[in-house]
């Protein structure tokens, strides 16, 4: 968990689950990519310039983290409510900037929900890049068919930070 305090501070918490848990939590997510590119800094410069007005829903989306972060961590409680929980985190972020979504946005949102996703969040700033929704595994490929026309991106979560990648073809040697 990543808190920004006031003074600039930045506090990176690990949350501790077992393989299992990471394993189901795995399993129940899928990443769509929307096709839209955007400038992101544009988007969160306007959220900065209107968190004045957007202090109580910034509030409640910070309560939903910390009840995210117990989902998560207790393995008595079902991950679908996580999938609420970010449905209800999703119409809050919408109001925090009208460049957030758009009607491809929504209306794809909308068909994942129809097809069965229990909830989901656009990464990053909005207005683009990468949809993440909350599937049970029975539903995946409803949803799948549902949003053919967006990139599906397999994806397993990471634990040795970011790495660059550089493709290298097979050669034959000599």
């Amino acid at each position: 968990m990543i808190e920004f305090c006031r003074n600039g501070e930045i506090i990176v918490e690990p949350l501790i689950i077992s393989p299992s848990r990471l394993e189901e939590l795995e399993n129940i997510l899928m990443l769509f990519y929307t096709g839209l590119s955007r400038y992101s800094s544009e988007i969160a410069e306007e959220q900065v310039k209107n968190m004045g007005i957007n202090l109580e829903t910034l509030h409640l989306m910070k309560n939903n983290v910390d009840r995210a972060v117990e989902i998560i961590t207790d393995e008595n409680v079902g991950l679908s409510r996580l999938g609420t929980l970010f449905d209800q985190a999703w119409s809050m972020k919408k109001m925090l900037s009208a460049r957030i979504s758009n009607e491809l946005i929504d209306r794809k949102y909308q068909d994942a929900l129809a097809a069965g996703a229990l909830g989901g969040k656009i990464l990053g700033a909005g207005g683009g890049g990468f949809l993440l929704f909350f599937v049970p595994p029975e539903k995946k490929n409803k949803v799948r068919a549902a949003i053919s026309d967006l990139l599906e991106v397999p994806f397993k979560f990471e634990f040795s930070g970011s790495q660059i990648i550089v493709y290298k073809p097979y050669r034959e040697t000599p």
